[in-house]
């Protein structure tokens, strides 16, 4: 199953596939703000309308394969199960999709209309972790609950949301316990670790840091790159001196693989863990890819067909799974919360998540809530936990390496726990 040639929006997601096309990651080096947004807090308390709109903010210009228009028809199919159900506060849910675009200009401009036009109750989206930043505060404002499937970005597990956002894809915090378990897994106690000079990397490599430092491993030492830089050899040359360490490289498709062709053009022996987006690097002209350098690099993806059956995944969009968790967590919570209200209802997310009879399907858990038993909605995964912040505190990778070809492949699944 080869990662190189399925568009995920893990990928999509960082801006080296929304603007030039990754990282829900974010993945990628992208302007993630170093300072909190402030948000206002001087807008008026809703008032229940008695309709409960879910807005869909998707990429409906640039995005790859029509995976927009695949997950748009995910989400009406799960919307049409809860209506077919009864649907929240008796009532159908009504579905209203806007373009999310490539740039938080365009992003901005459908949430105004959402907010003025379509008087959305919550909104699944945004879809890439930049955009989710740049939303998030006229979101907050106008007390519009969200629920990202795809957002990665750590600064989005600290944003003062107010409670109004969750996501249902594991974030940069849990793939660097990923990482580091890999790491740890070598025998190797130490690491030399390079990130991009910018938000991105500066908080990823924070949480690597916390993350190895619980697996014991010791940092020898971290080099910041410029991601704008064309000539990695004297970085290359310092990360590949200790033969005996493992290189960690966090990076975006483009300067990340800049630096990962350096690194291979050493001829190093050190091991390489790399994040999601370097799957996206294509090795192919690279004069040094045999096999004992490739079988060096091992990289940590978000598992965007997590809940399916692997055979079959090109019938299955990427990261249908969280969108349809999106829908689900939102609808259960409104109708255990019985308001339209997001301040209520979206208080009620992470608690219909975890703590009380597992369910998996949204019928099975609402009839739990008919008996009027408290439900621990698991999703299509089987291990759906949202902590009181709204993250995942549990997780599915997929780890990845590179075929003789030097395109990105498939090789396992691993689960991962948030640390204490």
């Amino acid at each position: 199953m080869s990662l190189h040639r399925r568009p995920t929006f893990a990928l999509f997601l960082s801006l080296a596939t929304i603007a030039g096309l990754v990282a829900c990651t974010d993945s990628g080096s992208t302007s993630t703000p170093d300072s909190t947004p402030q948000v206002s807090t001087t807008v008026a308390s809703q008032v229940s309308d008695g309709v409960f709109r879910i807005g869909l903010l998707i990429p409906q210009t640039g995005s790859v394969d029509g995976g927009g228009e695949s997950l748009t028809q995910v989400a009406t199919n799960a919307i049409e199960i809860v209506n077919a159900s009864g649907g929240i506060l008796g009532r159908d849910i009504e579905l209203v999709v806007r373009d999310e675009g490539s740039d938080s200009a365009t992003a901005l401009a459908a949430i105004d209309d959402f907010i003025s036009e379509d008087r959305i109750d919550a909104l699944i989206g945004p879809m890439s972790s930049p955009i989710a930043l740049a939303v998030l505060p006229l979101l907050v404002e106008n007390k519009i609950g969200s629920c990202s499937p795809t957002a990665t970005a750590v600064s989005l597990a600290s944003f003062p949301d107010n409670g109004l956002f969750v996501r249902t894809t594991p974030s940069d915090i849990l793939a660097s316990e990923a990482m580091a378990q890999l790491i740890e897994q070598t025998g190797v106690v130490e690491s030399l670790v390079a990130y991009p000079d910018d938000p991105y990397g500066r908080a990823f490599v924070a949480e690597i840091r916390r993350s190895l430092a619980v697996q014991g491993i010791a940092i020898v030492n971290e080099v910041a790159y410029d991601t704008d830089s064309t000539d990695y050899g004297p970085i290359a040359e310092k990360l590949t001196a200790n033969a005996n360490s493992v290189i960690t490289l966090i990076g975006d498709s483009e300067s990340g693989g800049r630096l990962l062709n350096s690194l291979l053009d050493t001829q190093s022996v050190n091991k390489i863990i790399v994040n999601d987006a370097l799957s996206q690097v294509d090795l192919r002209s690279n004069a040094n890819l045999d096999s004992e350098i490739r079988q060096k690099i091992v990289g940590v993806a978000v598992d965007a067909f997590a809940g399916t059956n692997p055979d079959n995944n090109a019938l299955i969009p990427p990261f249908s799974a969280a969108v349809v968790d999106c829908i689900n967590l939102i609808a259960l919570a409104a109708i255990t919360s019985n308001s339209d209200i997001a301040d209520q209802f979206m208080a009620q997310v992470p608690v219909v998540s975890r703590g009380g009879s597992g369910c998996n399907l949204f019928d099975d858990c609402l009839a739990l809530l008919k008996q009027s038993l408290n439900i621990d909605y698991n999703g299509v995964t089987g291990f759906l936990d949202l902590d009181p912040n709204g993250d995942p505190s549990r997780a599915q990778f997929v780890t990845f390496g590179f075929d003789d070809q030097g395109r990105s492949e498939f090789q396992e699944r691993i689960i991962v726990v948030a640390s204490p």
